[in-house]
């Protein structure tokens, strides 16, 4: 349906004393989460692969054991989809506008459209972390206690939720310490960024910049602080739905993912037998991981 007269009514009368709408918006968050890359093809395929295990002790006089278990494991598909949004415009509201230098350009409105859904989608991945219907290509959801190894698991969120506080970091930067590869090896892997909602954003603050522990009367210092345990410090997601939530950004390889297929386009045209502006935004793109490594979650508890 066309943005008419009627939509617009006020700004065809004299004398108003302004016109607002105009809001100032966060700069982008998903940036901080997801690593940037370009793509040509319709969809693009990630695989994680096992490497060998560990070496075996040789009795004397014995053969050398040999690892014929590398090979392929999971893979992970990122379908890139369309995303647009349009608007339409008559002439006659076109040319009766008063106020046409304070009314908002709609060209500029459509792309603040584009850049928060962008943001929203980014944050799904993160907002569906928990749920089995999001799974990857291991068949686990993003935070799982069982992400399946040759020969065991590994878990990247806690056996039992805990909310954001001095044991719960201390805990999470333990278990992160504690990945393994597919073939069952410990990993380096390093906490880089603490990412929480609004509602943990004090919290986050007095846990990472304290010199000293909080909620505590013992006057020792804060370990967190002290020894840099997630040197990025913190960041706040305006578009994270859980207010208890919180998760660690890793160092692990091939862990978040943005895809761009086709950057963002705004094209308007005139309709020839009406004469209607039509505008019309689109992009093509994908979000998702391939890597659990790469976070370790919390949906908290209270």
């Amino acid at each position: 349906m066309a943005i008419n007269t009627s939509a617009i009514a006020n700004l065809l009368r004299p004398g108003l004393a302004d016109v607002f709408g105009d809001y100032p918006m966060y700069p982008s968050q998903w940036t901080e989460l997801f690593d940037r890359h370009t793509s040509i093809m319709q969809q693009e395929i990630e695989v994680e692969t096992r490497l060998l295990g560990m070496a075996e002790i040789r009795a004397e006089g014995a053969s050398t054991a040999f690892d014929n278990a590398m090979g392929q494991r999971w893979i992970t598909t990122y379908i890139h989809k369309y995303v647009s949004l349009g608007f339409i415009v008559t002439r006659q509201a076109l040319k009766d506008n008063l106020y046409k230098t304070q009314f908002p350009m709609q060209a500029s409105a459509l792309k603040r459209s584009m850049l928060q859904t962008k943001e929203v989608l980014g944050a799904s991945v993160i907002n569906n972390g928990f749920s089995t219907s999001y799974p990857g290509g291991d068949g686990q959801p993003l935070y799982s206690t069982s992400h399946p190894i040759d020969g065991g698991t590994y878990q990247n969120t806690f056996t039992t939720q805990a909310d954001l506080n001095e044991t719960a970091l201390n805990d999470a930067n333990v278990i992160i310490q504690q990945f393994k590869d597919q073939a069952g090896l410990i990993v380096m892997t390093k906490p880089k960024k603490l990412v929480v909602p609004p509602q943990l954003a004090w919290t986050a603050d007095r846990l990472l910049g304290s010199k000293y522990r909080t909620d505590t009367a013992n006057n020792d210092i804060n370990p967190i602080a002290s020894t840099q345990m997630i040197p990025e410090g913190y960041r706040v997601n305006q578009f994270f739905t859980d207010t208890n939530g919180w998760i660690i950004k890793t160092d692990a390889d091939a862990g978040f993912k943005y895809y761009e297929r086709e950057k963002l386009e705004i094209d308007m045209f005139t309709e020839f037998d009406n004469d209607n502006l039509k505008t019309k935004a689109l992009e093509r793109y994908s979000f998702g991981w391939s890597n659990p490594r790469i976070s370790f979650g919390s949906q908290g508890v209270t």
